[in-house]
């Protein structure tokens, strides 16, 4: 018994003076809570400053606070801690520390962009197991030096925490007070924003409305009218474009190249290509709509196809002054610490952490005089509770309107059910599709109850296609990627049945048979869906990027006749990737 109180007394004993102690606890502590819960968060929101919707300054407030918490608590854990028992401690929080700044710098692997997606986790076994080992590496180091030399030990963790804060620490201040930092600090201010404003009225005269279901690939649409014919009988008056392509793999910049033209090659910021898209457009399409006497409002997520609200204010309704933004900063520190500690973590952890950036939505927010959030964020079980609430109205105001709802679709997460029913326990692709459609069915209903369906001209279509496979390089593009396009034109009603074309036709097309909804010069556009020949011959083009390990690039797809066969794709181009984002 006196042997073991010996032993315990030996743990605790240290002819060390705290004086002594406290620089080294002060310095792990300080390094740990510094790249972890100060630098983390802020480079992660510099280099997506333009999705962020609070501003930088809020962030960081909260994020000094929380620091200075968890510093508080470790420093005075440490440094109540004598002999070995402290050097255990302030060696573990070494390791950590400079384990996980070894982690988010150089060892992990490339799971994709936080879109919402699944990530097979299974299939990343082997780079976990060998990523544990890296780390059990980095303690065993660490643990052993300890072992043979506390004063070369000593040294080490003063040394290395330093270097650890210092090089960070230039790293933020580059980031905070450089050239580009405008950016940052101008992120998440803006006085105008894309609200909800009108988002359930329609025109008593002229309605152009697009529904964009996000990755609705023909495929994904083809088993979905197989196994529910009673899709196919809600779409009498339609045509099924069976051969449309995208721009673009990726809703950003698909919607926005959709829209205005504009080609994104990943080598500027997001924020530069969305200025430049909107305010050098090669297509005005939404500006000639709105001059010609229409309503134009869309309603999508606003850094994934406008980038600065301002740059369409003149042109899109919907973007309204907001006045002050509220943000809500429990929701702001855990989802900004969450994406710090999943670039941090070892991979085994990452699945606890992993989030999607349509997370971000919703902390800040804009509320109108009863209280609720004005601006819009793509949310589906959010717009079918909206409209079940106040039903579609009809306005007088203009010519008439375009209409343009960018709803979840064939997109992870699936957050709905079929019957467009929020599902907080999990969903299905299928059954978000057919909720999708349930909304569309009953939007088009009350149209029908108005007297305005058959002058409607009423499209469906998706933003791209099923996404590449997270190789890293073009086997992971082994298929080919259709998209879906349906089309009510005005003019028709719902009787008959639902109709196939297997023109070759593509976004190009539907934003000049969009021009020619509303009687623009359709020449300035080029040529209509309706233009192309059922059995003509046409060459069109596809940008996909590449996803997973490996350098990312993207590639040209040159495509000659049918989309639906892959031996007609061929690639013609290929560049390395610059800007990605999270």
């Amino acid at each position: 018994m006196d042997t073991g109180r010996e032993k315990l007394r030996a743990l605790w004993q240290d002819k060390r003076p705290w004086r002594i102690r406290l620089p080294l606890a002060a310095l792990c502590a300080f390094a740990c809570v510094f790249t972890f819960l100060i630098f983390g968060p802020c480079e992660i929101y510099a280099q997506n400053a333009q999705e962020m919707t609070f501003p930088f300054s809020v962030l960081l407030r909260g994020l000094l606070g929380v620091a200075a918490l968890v510093f508080a608590a470790l420093f005075g854990i440490l440094i109540l801690l004598r002999g070995k028992v402290f050097n255990l401690a302030v060696s573990f929080l070494f390791a950590v520390t400079l384990a996980g700044y070894l982690q988010g710098n150089f060892w992990n692997t490339d799971h994709g962009a936080l879109t919402g997606d699944a990530v097979n986790w299974l299939r990343y076994k082997v780079p976990m197991l060998v990523n544990g080992a890296a780390w059990l590496c980095v303690f065993a180091a660490v643990f052993l030096l300890l072992y043979f030399s506390r004063r070369m030990w000593t040294r080490a963790v003063r040394l290395i925490c330093v270097v650890l804060v210092g090089a960070q620490l230039v790293a933020l201040l580059s980031l905070t007070m450089g050239s580009g930092s405008y950016r940052l600090w101008r992120a998440g201010r803006e006085k105008e924003g894309l609200t909800r404003d009108g988002i359930y009225e329609v025109s008593g005269k002229k309605n152009v409305i697009v529904f964009l279901m996000d990755r609705l690939d023909n495929q994904y649409m083809d088993a979905a009218l197989e196994k529910y014919p009673e899709l196919e009988e809600g779409l009498g008056g339609f045509t099924y474009y069976h051969d449309f392509t995208g721009s673009y793999a990726n809703t950003r910049p698909s919607i926005a190249y959709l829209l205005t033209g504009v080609q994104h090659d990943y080598t500027v910021p997001w924020d530069d290509y969305f200025h430049k898209a909107w305010t050098e457009p090669v297509y005005t399409l939404l500006p000639d709509i709105h001059e010609a006497g229409y309503q134009t409002k869309v309603y999508t997520d606003c850094g994934y196809v406008f980038g600065a609200p301002e740059d369409v204010s003149g042109f899109v309704d919907n973007v309204r002054e907001i006045g002050k933004k509220k943000v809500r900063k429990g929701p702001m520190l855990e989802k900004m610490l969450d994406l710090s500690f999943y670039r941090y973590t070892p991979e085994s952890m990452k699945p606890y952490f992993q989030i999607s950036t349509s997370d971000l939505n919703g902390i800040a927010v804009s509320e109108d005089e009863a209280g609720a959030d004005r601006l819009f964020s793509v949310d589906d079980a959010a717009f079918w509770s909206g409209y079940r609430e106040n039903g579609l109205t009809v306005g007088e105001e203009g010519k008439g309107s375009f209409l343009f709802y960018h709803l979840n679709g064939a997109h992870d997460p699936f957050t709905i059910d079929a019957d467009a029913e929020p599902a907080p326990g999990g969903s299905t692709r299928e059954e978000q599709i057919l909720g999708n459609f349930r909304m569309i069915f009953r939007y088009m209903e009350e149209l029908k109850e108005k007297g305005l369906y058959e002058d409607a001209t009423i499209i469906i279509t998706a933003d791209h296609g099923r996404p590449p496979k997270p190789t890293g390089d073009l086997s992971g593009i082994s298929e080919s990627r259709v998209s879906t396009l349906m089309i009510k034109p005005a003019g028709e009603g719902a009787e008959g049945p639902m109709k196939i074309s297997n023109k070759q036709v593509c976004q190009d097309n539907l934003r000049a048979s969009i021009a020619g909804y509303f009687g623009l010069d359709t020449g300035a556009y080029g040529r209509t869906v309706e233009s192309v020949g059922e059995h003509e011959q046409m060459t069109r083009i596809l940008w996909m990027r590449t996803e997973g390990k490996g350098e990312k690039k993207l590639y040209t797809f040159e495509i000659r006749g049918d989309a639906n066969d892959f031996s007609n794709w061929k690639v013609i181009g290929e560049i390395k990737m610059q800007y990605t984002g999270i």
